[in-house]
C-alpha cells in the first residue's frame, strides 16, 4: 500500500498501521458493498413514488458527508457503545476525516467528507497533530484529491456538542486550516429519523463554536439506519 521511495517518520507509519488494523477488525471494507446495494435500491424507485415534496429545492448543506464515511464512523462508534454493552463499559472513539472543499468562496461553498479513518477508542482518546503536511502526505496515499478536513469522535448517550477538551483540540485543527470541522456522533441517537451527528466550527474570535448544516449524500436517515443495522447484524453473525 505504501508508495515506493516514500519515507515517513516511524510515528506516522504506526498511525497508518493502526488505522488499517482497526478497519480490518471492524470489517469496514464491507461498507462499500452496503453502500452499493443501498444506491441500487434507491435507483429502483419508480416515478410513481416521487412526490412533490421530494422535488422541492432544498437549501444546500454546508457539509456533505458521503455514505461510506458516515457508515464507517457509525460502525466504529456503535462497536464500542450500544445497547448490548453495559453502559459503564461504553467508550468514545476518534478518527480523522478526509475530503475536499467545493465551490470555495462562493455562495455554494461546501465541504465534502469523502472518508473516515478510525484512529482510536478508549477512555482517553486524542489525535496529536504534529505536522499537518506529513498527515496530508499519508492520506494522499489513499487519494491524491483529498486532504484532512477535520476530525470526528463519539459522545455515547450525551448528544453531539464540543466539550472543553474538544474545543481546545479543534482550535489546533483550525490553526492549520480555518475551515476545519469537528464532527461528533452520538451512536445511541441513531434512528430512522436521526443521523445522530453534529458538525461544528469555532468562531474567528475563538470565544465560542457554532453548528454547521450537514447531510449524508443520497441516503436518508432511515436508509442509513437500515444499513448500519444490517452491518452490525452481519458482524455479530460472523463473530
Amino acid at each position: 500500500m505504501e508508495n515506493e521511495g516514500t519515507n515517513y517518520p516511524a510515528e506516522y507509519k504506526k498511525l497508518l498501521e493502526k488505522i488499517e488494523a482497526i478497519e480490518k477488525t471492524l470489517e469496514l471494507y464491507k461498507v462499500d458493498k452496503i453502500v452499493e446495494d443501498k444506491e441500487k435500491e434507491t435507483k429502483e424507485i419508480s416515478e410513481e413514488t416521487i412526490t412533490e415534496d421530494i422535488l422541492q429545492i432544498k437549501p444546500i448543506s454546508e457539509i456533505v458527508m458521503k455514505p461510506k464515511a458516515y457508515l464507517k464512523l457509525a460502525k466504529h462508534a456503535l462497536t464500542y457503545a450500544n445497547d448490548s454493552i453495559p453502559k459503564k463499559k461504553w467508550v468514545e472513539v476518534i478518527g480523522l476525516l478526509t475530503g475536499k472543499i467545493k465551490d470555495e468562496e462562493t455562495p455554494l461553498e461546501r465541504i465534502v467528507v469523502e472518508d473516515y479513518w478510525p484512529v482510536d477508542q478508549g477512555d482517553a482518546v486524542s489525535v496529536e497533530i504534529v505536522d499537518q503536511n506529513i498527515f496530508t502526505e499519508i492520506f494522499h496515499k489513499k487519494s491524491n484529491k483529498h486532504f484532512i478536513i477535520g476530525w470526528a469522535h463519539s459522545h455515547p448517550s450525551y448528544t453531539p456538542f464540543l466539550s472543553g477538551d474538544d474545543y481546545r483540540t479543534h482550535l489546533r485543527y483550525q490553526t492549520f486550516w480555518n475551515k476545519s470541522i469537528a464532527l461528533v456522533i452520538d451512536p445511541l441517537m441513531l434512528s430512522p429519523t436521526d443521523y445522530g451527528i453534529g458538525v461544528f466550527r469555532i468562531h474567528q474570535d475563538k470565544q465560542k463554536y457554532y453548528q454547521l448544516s450537514v447531510e449524508v449524500q443520497g441516503m436518508s436517515s432511515e436508509a442509513c439506519y437500515e444499513s448500519i443495522n444490517t452491518f452490525m447484524k452481519n458482524k455479530e453473525d460472523n463473530s
